[in-house]
């Protein structure tokens, strides 16, 4: 399961973010997964609290917007998101896309701490 090493990556990213901001405690994590980042959602959110503990972020939260399929068709000239089980085909003129705009994202994008 390599979402363990994904989880240790985003713990890592969170202690490096707040480090010198005399932070005790994280409440939130905020990450963005895109549909092709090959993570598994509740494997990930099942690593978070494992890394976690006896961390600054043990208990937080690990807040997961997803990020949908968008391809760039170049047949239509427009970004356009296929229909699942489709791979990149344009779902109007069903060509096939490599265009990749979004969808493979595995970012983090905030951390939230106590006030």
């Amino acid at each position: 399961m390599h979402e363990v090493g994904v989880a240790l990556g985003l713990l890592e990213g969170v202690q490096t973010t707040v480090i010198d901001r005399d932070v005790e405690r994280v409440c939130t994590v905020n990450v963005r997964l895109g549909a092709l980042s090959g993570v598994v959602r509740d494997a990930l959110l099942f690593s978070w609290d494992v890394v976690t503990k006896e961390t600054i972020c043990e208990g937080s939260e690990l807040r997961i917007e997803e990020v949908p399929l968008v391809v760039y068709c170049e047949r239509c000239g427009t970004q356009r998101a296929p229909a699942p089980g489709t791979g990149l085909v344009c779902p109007q003129c069903r060509s096939v896309s490599s265009n990749i705009v979004r969808g493979r994202e595995m970012e983090l994008v905030s951390v939230e701490v106590p006030a």
